[in-house]
């Protein structure tokens, strides 16, 4: 009687009829935007302070978000989540929170026949440390909304990788705007330097 009895809470479990957990606490399964910090520089390890003169070929600008992992809107089922869990799921699992609605450099000065405040999008590639294969800055927004492997992609840093150097304005200070799918936006701006 006590092998069928052991047998039953067993099959029972492990369809999930019962719910059972390692976890202690909930798991806070999303990303929120905190605030970003960006970093320009003439090449890794020689970062640019304001008034600083230079005649590199490019600049880069590394970009980190702080974040903060929120829990799930809604409770769901008593039978569904981490009560039956055998192995807490990592925090952020489930990407961001908002979606990134679009992210934008631009100057307060003229680059390269653009006026002052328009987006220089077009003149910047982007890579992570995990993935050294460039794509144009309008295509971050979307490579951070992608779920797959996201607690690693939004923890790295985004190198944004900005050339030709302007000709027909040496002073620059970038900026740079995260807008997220609700309202919320980031804004980041590196120092005014001297690029001829």
């Amino acid at each position: 009687m006590k092998t069928i009895l052991l047998r039953s809470f067993l099959l029972l479990v492990l369809l999930g009829v019962l719910p059972v957990s390692c976890c202690k606490q909930a798991t806070r399964d999303y990303v929120y935007l905190k605030e970003m910090t960006l970093e320009l520089a003439e090449a890794p390890g020689r970062p640019l302070s304001s008034g600083a003169r230079t005649s590199a070929a490019e600049l880069r600008a590394t970009l980190r978000f702080r974040i903060d992992y929120v829990a799930q809107g809604t409770a769901g089922s008593l039978f569904i989540g981490t009560a039956q869990a055998l192995q807490c799921p990592a925090e952020g699992s489930n990407g961001l929170k908002s979606d990134v609605a679009e992210v934008v450099l631009t100057s307060t000065g003229r680059f390269n026949g653009r006026a002052a405040g328009q987006s220089l999008n077009s003149f910047v590639r982007c890579y992570t440390a995990n993935s050294p294969t460039e794509f144009p800055l309008s295509q971050l927004a979307d490579s951070l909304n992608t779920k797959t492997r996201q607690e690693y992609r939004i923890n790295l840093p985004v190198v944004l990788r900005i050339s030709p150097k302007p000709s027909d304005n040496a002073q620059q200070q970038f900026r740079l705007q995260v807008r997220v799918a609700g309202g919320q936006e980031l804004t980041q701006t590196t120092p005014d330097i001297v690029w001829n």
